[in-house]
């Protein structure tokens, strides 16, 4: 029996009720290590929970070296498709992917790609105004009441902060996730973390402007807030528009979007 003959028997004997993953190709067998154990946990081949076989085992399996698995295996993780566990009962654990996971990816691709303050206030000018219009037409009085709640503490700390409107600019960020999750939409969920980073790193470049932009978030949070209590989808978007539309007034490397919206 040749090579490959031996290394197909041993794959089909180890099988069992992991998905039958075939031998690696050789000239990115990374990626392909990769994309077979991500589209076999995505499809619920591997239920989320279930142990994956060992760093030896996939590596017989795919027929590549055992750093080229845990290498595999570690970007999984980063994505959070994998849950890497140490100790005794360690190993390999299929995960869901949650709302977190798609916020991360998204933060890190703007990041990475150095999405212009242009571009991230167009893209939330109409994402973050349908948002409103979901969360007006799905919220219940739990997510009614978390948004209360984050509108009274953006009022708290407009009377307190004297100088760094972080805190601030962070509450109304925090406002916005709280909006995404009354829409019961994963995706929209997803998306509003994943705006939560890049759009706070923006926010210092407004310089004295930051200072004139956070003043307004109460007003507006709380306007935004009233329309969705009284399930007015129509009002909550139009009033987010006004919200976004004031960030990027105030913002010199975005042109005014009012003619967009």
């Amino acid at each position: 029996m040749n090579a490959s003959a031996r290394q197909a028997k041993t794959v089909t004997e180890q099988t069992g009720d992991v998905p039958p993953f075939t031998p690696a190709r050789r000239l990115r067998m990374l990626d392909d290590v990769f994309l077979q154990i991500r589209d076999a946990i995505l499809a619920g081949e591997i239920a989320a929970g279930a142990r994956l076989p060992n760093e030896r085992d996939l590596a017989e399996r795919f027929g590549v070296g055992r750093p080229t698995v845990r290498e595999a295996l570690r970007s999984l993780e980063a994505l959070g498709i994998v849950e890497i566990r140490a100790g005794r009962s360690g190993g390999a654990y299929a995960a869901r992917p949650s709302e977190a996971t798609l916020g991360s990816a998204l933060s890190t691709l703007v990041s990475l790609r150095g999405a212009s303050a242009q571009e991230l206030a167009e893209f939330r000018l109409s994402f973050e105004a349908d948002t409103a219009w979901w969360a007006a037409r799905r919220a219940d009085a739990d997510d009614i009441a978390a948004l209360e709640l984050l509108v009274a503490e953006t009022r708290r700390l407009l009377k307190e902060i004297t100088d760094d409107w972080t805190p601030l600019t962070e509450a109304d960020a925090r406002w916005h996730e709280a909006l995404a999750r009354a829409t019961k939409n994963r995706l929209r969920i997803g998306i509003s973390l994943g705006l939560h980073e890049p759009r706070l790193r923006q926010a210092p470049a407004l310089g004295k402007a930051h200072a004139r932009y956070a003043r307004t978030i109460p007003t507006a949070l709380a306007k935004i807030t009233r329309a969705v209590k009284a399930h007015d989808a129509d009002q909550a978007r139009s009033a987010m528009l006004d919200h976004i539309e004031q960030w990027a007034r105030l913002n010199p490397d975005v042109s005014d979007l009012a003619s967009v919206g």
